[in-house]
């Protein structure tokens, strides 16, 4: 099975990379260095040509840009590449909330209506496709349209739009959606808060070829707090079964390995 990079050296080493075509779900709770995993994973790919687009649904994209910045990771580099192009969902739930709260101030219906970016995961895909003209066909003197297909998506975070949906219907979007990316050959980043994750109780982890969990935890016997890595399942691939330490440096994560004493 072919790999692409985690852009983590440690985590490339136990793993082989994240298989290619396939989604692997991320989650964990806020602060545990999601969003940067999903970055370091984006910039790796980049870096190596591959084609990307990263959807951000609940933070400012200055804000990511600045974030992935402090690490060396260029965003508005590979745009300009045509690497990367980068859906902000975040400035559109805005204006639509801000549309419905003219309108129930107004109560008209002739106010402009934006409709509602998400109603269910599934939407996801028609952001995904970039059209690109062709050129003129000799024959017909036709121009036609190409939709392109990225060859990695990354999702940040899936929370926005599943934390109204009920289980039962959360593990079908969530199947339909991982389908269709597969279907496309996409290798998928599905990053979601770890509130969905306790509130489905897990059922997400059913629809997925991989998931790994982040987390912040106490350490009694050092007395501080640290970052651990839990990679729950990969198909096809053998996974270390102990938490795996990390530290969020000015490279990204990276993993600490453990003393043999």
């Amino acid at each position: 099975m072919e790999r692409l990079s985690t852009g983590i050296k440690g985590l490339d080493a136990l793993i082989k990379g994240y298989p290619k075509g396939r989604a692997i779900l991320v989650t964990g709770e806020s602060g545990a260095g999601k969003t940067i995993l999903g970055l370091q994973f984006l910039n790796a790919c980049c870096e190596a040509g591959v084609k990307c687009v990263y959807i951000i649904m609940e933070e400012r994209l200055e804000d990511v840009k600045a974030q992935a910045m402090s690490f060396g990771w260029d965003l508005d580099g590979y745009v300009h590449n045509g690497l990367l192009r980068i859906i902000d969902v975040l400035e559109r739930r805005i204006r639509w909330l801000d549309d419905q709260t003219i309108i129930r101030l107004e109560e008209s219906d002739d106010v402009h209506r934006v409709e509602k970016p998400y109603k269910s995961l599934i939407r996801i895909l028609s952001d995904i496709y970039e059209e690109r003209k062709l050129c003129s066909i000799p024959i017909s003197g036709v121009r036609r349209e190409k939709k392109e297909v990225p060859d990695v998506v990354i999702i940040d975070n899936i929370g926005v739009v599943a934390m109204g949906i009920p289980t039962p219907e959360l593990r079908e979007q969530l199947d339909g959606l991982v389908f269709k990316l597969s279907g496309l050959g996409c290798t998928s980043l599905i990053i979601s808060d770890d509130a969905v994750r306790r509130m489905s109780r897990d059922i997400m982890l059913y629809s997925v070829y991989g998931a790994i969990k982040l987390q912040k935890r106490d350490n009694p016997y050092i007395n501080k707090r640290e970052r651990v890595m839990d990679i729950i399942k990969i198909r096809n691939t053998k996974i270390p079964l102990d938490y795996l330490l990390f530290d969020i440096t000015d490279k990204g994560i990276e993993l600490i390995a453990k003393s043999e004493d």
